[in-house]
């Protein structure tokens, strides 16, 4: 059993690297054998939105450490992901590696493994959109999350000195390895609005009425019992988010294909009008004196 701690941290022993340590030690102490890949150690260059992943010609054609990283990511039995949290939300770094797996196929052979997210932040009310991010990443995978964790840690070197949330990221890397052990996933971490996602972020829809999780796509009903707010989302719906199956078939179906047909009928035309562009504020090369 190989479980991966995944980092999108900067920063050499950080707070994030300390307790996502401390995950794997607990997996370890489990029986897991256990490996740290630096996201910021791989030369990951952006999507450029090519589409060609779209007809087919996978893995990505661009240049980099992607294609084999995600092929050694692939290889784990389970993920437990650290990162800090910027500006609200997950560093780009972590967002640069997303992007890039829209050249995947399917079924993704993370499926139905078991994983945990840690995220630090230093400043409080500045992590609202804190696992944004890697939730929509372990749900792209169809991965089943054990446990999550926000943890303010404002200075470097505060995650050493904090003992209760070092033994709180120990036994979360436990109920990791013993999931992947036993294939049982029960979900340990704090209940959120979406019981999908278990975050607590809603969108309210045009109607007034309606609201959305932005993160997995599912729609419910806001209402206020007692002055406490509950949203209520019905099972079926739960089982037809953004990620599920049937949507990524709906996806694939109804938004690529049907967007490669549109593309290819066009094209000529597509052709013509980019030049105009091209040459619309184009820098102008000075001739030689």
């Amino acid at each position: 059993m190989k479980i991966l701690g995944l980092l999108a941290s900067y920063r050499r022993q950080g707070n994030s690297e300390v307790f996502l340590k401390e995950a794997l030690r607990g997996a370890e102490e489990e029986g897991a054998e256990v490996e740290i890949i630096r996201l910021t150690n791989y030369h990951i260059r952006s999507c450029t939105g090519c589409a060609r992943c779209h007809t087919g010609q996978n893995p990505c054609h661009l240049k980099d450490d992607f294609n084999g990283l995600l092929q050694r990511v692939y290889s784990y039995d389970a993920i437990i992901l650290g990162s800090p949290v910027y500006y609200i939300s997950a560093p780009a770094v972590l967002k640069l590696f997303m992007d890039r797996l829209v050249c995947e196929g399917y079924p993704i052979p993370l499926y139905g493994k078991p994983g945990a997210l840690i995220m630090t932040y230093g400043n409080r009310g500045f992590h609202s959109y804190a696992f944004t991010l890697p939730n929509s990443l372990f749900l792209k995978w169809g991965m089943k999350v054990v446990d999550r964790a926000l943890i303010h840690s404002a200075s470097p070197g505060d995650a050493m000195m904090d003992e209760m949330n070092q033994a709180r990221c120990l036994e979360m890397g436990k109920a990791v390895a013993r999931a992947a052990t036993t294939g049982k996933v029960t979900y340990l971490g704090e209940p959120g609005i979406c019981p999908v996602c278990n975050d607590s972020i809603i969108r309210i829809l045009k109607d007034r009425k309606t609201v959305i999780c932005p993160t997995c796509g599912i729609r419910g009903h806001l209402t206020v019992v007692n002055g406490e707010i509950k949203v209520l989302f019905t099972e079926e719906e739960a089982k037809h988010g953004r990620y599920s199956a049937e949507q990524w078939l709906q996806h694939h179906t109804y938004h690529v294909e049907l967007g490669r047909e549109w593309f290819m009928v066009n094209k000529d035309d597509r052709k013509a009008r980019r030049a105009g562009y091209q040459k619309y504020l184009a820098p102008k090369v000075q001739e030689a004196e």
